[in-house]
């Protein structure tokens, strides 16, 4: 009779058993993971969150800086056409050009099949005592050829800015 009394209480005492696996278990899982999951999954700030667990916990090195910059023209990018990342070293740029520190040969001009086009001529300005008229195409610069693939926006300013001429 006494192992048939046991027998009643099995269930009752399993059904206990895992019931404090299950709570022990998901204490020590959220304990030892931090609960990373849920940083991620809610919030405000999950941006910033995956960012944190990224270079806490990512295998590899990685240049935090770099990555954000690639993933905020593409965030933006969502949002409407108007909407666009401008990096620092772009806004140092269009920032100069606009306090009127650039400093170049006096043209303005656009890239068509890897060339440097010729648009406008600046009124005295070095291309105008030159001889350059707009229409011209550049194909060489400080006598290095300056066509194809290494022909951007970028490296044309480079290569046509210069320091400010004292007069």
């Amino acid at each position: 009779m006494s192992q048939n009394k046991n027998n009643r209480f099995m269930p009752l005492w399993l059904a206990l058993c895992v019931v404090i696996g299950v709570l022990v278990g998901t204490f020590y899982a959220n304990h030892f993971s931090g609960n990373r999951l849920n940083i991620i999954n809610s919030g405000s700030s999950r941006l910033s969150n995956l960012l944190h667990i990224i270079d806490d916990q990512y295998v590899d090195s990685v240049n935090i800086d770099e990555l954000v910059e690639k993933a905020l023209p593409q965030i933006l990018a969502e949002l409407d056409p108007h909407s666009v990342y401008i990096s620092a070293k772009d806004v140092q740029m269009a920032t100069e050009d606009l306090k009127g520190s650039f400093s170049g040969v006096g043209i303005e001009f656009t890239i068509q099949q890897d060339t440097v086009h010729v648009q406008n001529v600046i009124k005295n300005g070095p291309a105008e005592k030159a001889g350059i008229l707009a229409g011209d195409k550049i194909v060489n610069i400080d006598n290095k050829p300056f066509v194809g693939d290494s022909v951007t926006n970028e490296e044309a300013q480079h290569r046509l800015k210069g320091p400010k001429a004292l007069r």
